[in-house]
């Protein structure tokens, strides 16, 4: 019988490479990811990335590496880093450039030692494959394996030129090949991406920055500051939040919310609200999953979990894991699945309706801000016309059915108003003024005299009210929905531009013609109400 044969490096094709990296980075830019994680990995206070036409720089003062780690860092599918401690860990990081640029250079020094220069010839490699594949389709068997491709296109010499003067690392990618040119000469499209997988501090134009940062050192997590430089160009990065991103004038502060299951920490978050309307821009509602500072799927990851999903899109913020063995999987889409991933599956339904019970609370609260602002705006409007018409029994009668619906409306909200101290007294106000227009209204309809002789003194009463309540409660209701496109935005229907070009072309031809503009505002308001409740 034949002896055995076993599975030797020869039986390993040149073809793995780039099978593994277009595989693993899609994308152009995880390259990016990728290297920017490696200085996070060594510690670095600071990391800068530079692109101009021909190449891409990422520059950290990490530790950097010894000799010996340089000569590691180019082995394939192998890596020291503890995937507890750090995000790269497979060993594959390193060649997420194979198909950005024809050469990747790596210049590394620790402190005090001499640096090391890595070279990784992709060019070369790339056409080496070209050759062995005509070679194959020739019928030719196949003679190039992944460690002779390697070895001559991979090394590692000392850094004779001293371009590490301290200590750090320098990534150069050179030569960017014509797919990845266009992408990573768009100054928006590579902010966008490394505000979504860089741990970045907070921007000043955001007023809640600090006070999140301040809780991310309590929880020991860090951020690290990152500059980009694109041409003549240089900006420090931010996360993506801001105050511009809430409508109105009411924000709210974050709410922190700890992830945890029995003993087990998985970490927390932070969440923002933005009352009972879905936040203007589209890429920032929900909250973003994130290990180790970069994130995990996007964030519409949660929204299933929701009862009502326009909940999802009133709010933005983040989970920050913490859970070591939360490991995210190698296209950072979600998590390996593993009994911490069931667990952590498991906490997010009662996280969720922790959340809920909250944002409910804030929503009721603007809800019946809204209610007061609203009755309070017609109690006044009824209140300056009741003393010149109270002779018009017509008018008296609609005003009696319009003050009963104005009570139900404010009744309806009255716990939540007198449970807020900045609302009790604008409750108070309103409260007073409609009775007092109840009353004058109920004599004047009245034919007894002595609902008539106390006409004049609810006259005066509602007058005094009428002044009274100016000054405790601001009498302009919000701003109504003028068109339905801007209604169904506004609760987080997402249509498309020819959606909503077809709209307003019904509105304008059809609706608008036998329908007044208020009664027709009158009409979005009351849609919006019920959409906003019923999602």
């Amino acid at each position: 019988m034949p002896k055995s044969r076993h599975f030797s490096r020869e039986d390993i094709g040149g073809e793995i490479l780039p099978i593994l990296t277009t595989g693993l980075y899609r994308d152009s830019m995880d390259a990016l990811r990728e290297y920017v994680q490696n200085g996070i990995d060594a510690g670095a206070k600071h990391i800068e990335v530079s692109i101009d036409p021909s190449t891409v720089s990422v520059t950290d003062d990490g530790c950097g590496m010894t000799r010996p780690q340089a000569e590691k860092a180019i082995r394939l599918g192998i890596s020291d880093k503890n995937p507890v401690e750090s995000v790269g860990f497979r060993g594959i990081g390193v060649y997420s450039a194979f198909n950005l640029c024809e050469k990747l250079e790596i210049y590394t020094k620790p402190a005090r030692e001499p640096g090391s220069h890595i070279i990784f010839n992709f060019d070369k490699i790339r056409k080496t494959l070209l050759v062995e594949r005509e070679r194959q389709k020739s019928g030719n068997d196949p003679v190039l394996y992944l460690e002779k491709l390697l070895q001559a296109n991979v090394y590692v010499k000392a850094d004779e030129a001293g371009v590490i003067a301290r200590q750090g690392t320098k990534v150069l990618m050179s030569n960017l090949v014509a797919d990845s040119y266009k992408r990573l000469q768009s100054w928006d499209e590579v902010e966008t991406y490394l505000q979504d997988v860089v741990p970045l501090p907070f921007s000043p134009a955001f007023r809640y920055g600090q006070m999140i940062e301040g809780h991310f050192a309590r929880a020991d997590y860090r951020v690290v500051p990152l500059a980009l430089e694109m041409g003549s160009r240089r900006e420090s990065l931010y996360r993506p939040y801001s105050d511009a991103m809430f409508s109105g004038d009411e924000q709210y502060e974050p709410k922190f919310f700890p992830l945890k299951k029995g003993m087990q920490h998985f970490g927390f978050a932070w969440v923002c609200i933005n009352g009972r309307r879905v936040l203007k821009d589209v890429r920032m509602r929900g909250l973003l999953i994130k290990k180790f500072g970069f994130s995990i799927g996007n964030r519409s990851y949660l929204e299933s979990f929701f009862k009502r999903t326009v909940f999802n899109r009133r709010i933005t913020g983040e989970i920050i894991v913490q859970h070591p063995g939360l490991i995210p999987d190698a296209a950072r889409s979600d998590f390996e699945n593993n009994s911490a991933r069931q667990d952590f599956l498991g906490l997010l339904p009662g996280f969720i309706t922790d959340l809920s019970s909250w944002g409910d609370q804030i929503q009721q609260n603007e809800k019946a801000r809204q209610v007061l602002r609203e009755v309070t705006n017609d109690l006044g409007v009824i209140a300056e016309d009741l003393p010149k018409s109270q002779r018009d029994k017509n008018l008296m009668l609609k005003y009696n059915v319009e003050l009963a619906d104005l009570e139900h409306r404010l009744n309806t909200h009255k716990k939540t108003l007198k449970s807020q101290e900045d609302l009790s007294a604008g409750y108070d106000g309103a409260a007073e003024l409609l009775k007092h227009c109840k009353r004058l209204v109920h004599d004047a309809l009245s034919a007894s005299a002595a609902a008539q002789k106390r006409l004049e003194q609810n006259v005066v009463k509602v007058v005094q009210a009428e002044t009274s309540i100016k000054k405790t409660t601001p009498l302009t209701p919000d701003e109504p929905p003028r068109e339905l496109p801007a209604v169904l935005d506004a609760v987080g229907i997402r249509l498309s531009e020819d959606a909503k070009q077809a709209i307003r072309l019904f509105e304008t031809d059809y609706l608008l013609p036998h329908i007044s503009p208020e009664a027709y505002q009158s009409l979005l308001k009351q849609l919006q109400d019920v959409l906003e409740e019923g999602q």
